[in-house]
């Protein structure tokens, strides 16, 4: 993969996490606060959250390898289809 197709994949990737991001706080902060502290959703979507944080935080090389690692949690094709670019970016 070039550098012009990894700097892409890169921003495809950011992007994504930032749409995750976005939809991860608003979810928590809708959430229903009277049993939240003890809630496994709640810790659930806490988690990913701070999972996302630490991806947008990742340099471009890093990136792309823990992505792929990530991804494979998250049941979506949003992520899947990144996911097999990410891989094929990191066999290349």
């Amino acid at each position: 993969m070039d550098a012009r197709a990894f700097r892409a994949l890169c921003s495809e990737i950011r992007a994504d996490l930032e749409r995750r991001r976005v939809a991860l706080s608003a979810a928590v902060r809708s959430y229903p606060t009277p049993i939240a502290r003890c809630d496994e959703q709640l810790a659930a979507l806490l988690e990913t959250r701070a999972e996302v944080l630490r991806l947008l935080d990742c340099g471009d090389a890093e990136l792309v390898e823990r992505f792929a690692a990530a991804a494979v949690r998250w049941d979506d094709a949003a992520a899947a289809r990144l996911r097999a670019k990410a891989e094929r970016a990191i066999v290349a």
